[in-house]
């Protein structure tokens, strides 16, 4: 095994997602790329040795990368793959060994699936997404592009979650209820009806507040 990871970012989200990769028992190193580099050069037992802006000249070295930003930068994610593709890196999607994930649901690349999460069967994981601690994600879900599962979520069967939005922590989206592009659920939030695009929801029952 002699596979180079690198995590663009080097907050408290990328050190999960680096955790997770270790544990995938996958890559024998794992290095990051921050902006705050040089002044952050060590990350747990991580070198940091580069900045974000400068991703590209890295690619000699680190043909897989993963994404270390997390919560309120969904675009950023999504630009971040693109800008690696570019240039010929590979996004595996990271995926912790104790989540239970059907072989017949899929996962796009650069996604991060952490620990005790559940997908089941048919559910659809879009790009750049990020799938937190102990999530559940139930048949024929479709979770867009650069979206966010916070921890605890909970999702039922046939919910669409459109690309960029976020479901925060412990929130219920009942079966087969929508939830538009760049929307955000209030934590613990119960929702029983759609929501539309650009919106907020919170409380139980989830009421618009935007």
């Amino acid at each position: 095994m002699n596979k180079k990871l690198l995590i663009l970012g080097a907050g408290g989200h990328a050190r999960v997602v680096a955790d997770c990769a270790l544990a995938m028992g996958i890559w024998s190193s794992i290095a990051f790329l921050d902006d705050r580099y040089p002044e952050l050069s060590l990350i747990n037992d991580w070198p940091a040795i580069g900045r974000i802006a400068d991703l590209e000249s890295f690619i000699s070295e680190y043909s897989e990368m993963a994404l270390g930003v997390g919560v309120s930068y969904e675009s950023l994610r999504l630009e971040l793959i693109i800008r690696g593709q570019q240039v010929g890196a590979k996004f595996p999607a990271i995926i912790h060994p104790s989540a239970t994930i059907s072989p017949f649901s899929k996962i796009g690349e650069g996604s991060v699936v952490f620990a005790g999460v559940v997908i089941n069967v048919n559910a659809s994981i879009g790009s750049g997404c990020i799938i937190n601690t102990a999530s559940s994600i139930d048949h024929d879900c479709l979770v867009g592009d650069g979206s966010h599962i916070s921890p605890g979520a909970l999702l039922a069967g046939g919910v669409t979650i459109g690309e960029k939005a976020w479901v925060g922590m412990g929130a219920k989206v009942l079966q087969c209820i929508s939830v538009g592009p760049e929307s955000v659920i209030g934590a613990g939030a119960v929702v029983l009806s759609d929501v539309p695009a650009n919106s907020k929801a919170v409380g139980v029952p989830a009421k618009l507040i935007s």
